[in-house]
């Protein structure tokens, strides 16, 4: 049997309310008042999620407008208020209250490589896997990431007379620092949002690989690793 209108519009105000006042609490908005000037507020403070989701909270705001007042319309811009509507607003406050945790989507099994590796074994599953990044460790400690960009600026000065290229008597460190400046690491702790990731890869200037550790450090073990290439399946993962 469909929710009736009386129950829906309740589950949309019982959630919208509940958006509104996590939200003033996380960022110490008391005194404004309203979904609308709350989300506009904490989009203005950086809030990933808000920013994520901001469509999505002006359409709540405006929906949630509508019912108090009672003048919801099948053709008004807001559509009309329906199960669907009510489901949206109770996920938007679970991702709000609860955020989804990158984590859950980084690959957890990262290849690791030292510096005194041979290249040629990591360029052969850069190309099995199809990957164009790999984090390199000695002794614990971040000592670069390995990229397929820089294996092809060091290539460029590495052929030889007959056109071959001297791959197999290399190793990783001789690669690394053709690593461009720009091809750069963020490191971020274990319990950042999905949210989070996807504001930094697709920031203006936005990291070649994230790398997710215990403390947001480089010399803590990595727990994840995330590049662009994931930022579907972090979508996917933050639909609403």
């Amino acid at each position: 049997m469909p929710t009736s209108t009386e129950q829906l519009t309740a589950d949309l105000i019982d959630a919208t309310d509940a958006i509104e006042a996590a939200l003033r609490e996380q960022h110490r908005l008391e005194s404004l008042h309203g979904l609308g000037a709350v989300t506009r507020a904490t989009i203005a403070l950086g809030d990933p999620i808000v920013r994520y989701y901001g469509v999505d909270l002006w359409r709540l705001a405006a929906h949630r407008e509508a019912v108090t007042h009672e003048h919801v319309e099948a053709s008004s811009a807001r559509g009309v208020l329906d199960e669907a509507v009510v489901t949206r607003a109770k996920r938007l406050l679970q991702e709000i209250t609860q955020p989804t945790p990158a984590i859950r989507i980084a690959s957890s099994a990262i290849m690791r490589a030292t510096s005194a590796d041979s290249l040629g074994i990591w360029l052969r599953q850069m190309r099995e896997r199809d990957i164009s990044q790999i984090p390199v460790y000695d002794r614990g400690v971040f000592a670069g990431l390995l990229t397929t960009n820089a294996v092809a600026r060091w290539l460029a000065g590495q052929i030889d007379e007959r056109g071959d290229a001297l791959i197999e008597s290399a190793l990783v460190r001789h690669v690394l620092p053709h690593v461009e400046p720009a091809e750069t690491v963020a490191f971020l702790p274990k319990e950042v949002s999905a949210a989070q990731v996807v504001a930094l890869l697709r920031s203006a200037n936005p990291p070649a690989a994230i790398i997710l550790t215990a403390s947001g450090r480089d010399v803590d073990p990595p727990q994840g690793l995330m590049v662009a290439a994931d930022l579907q399946e972090l979508d996917d993962a933050l639909s609403v």
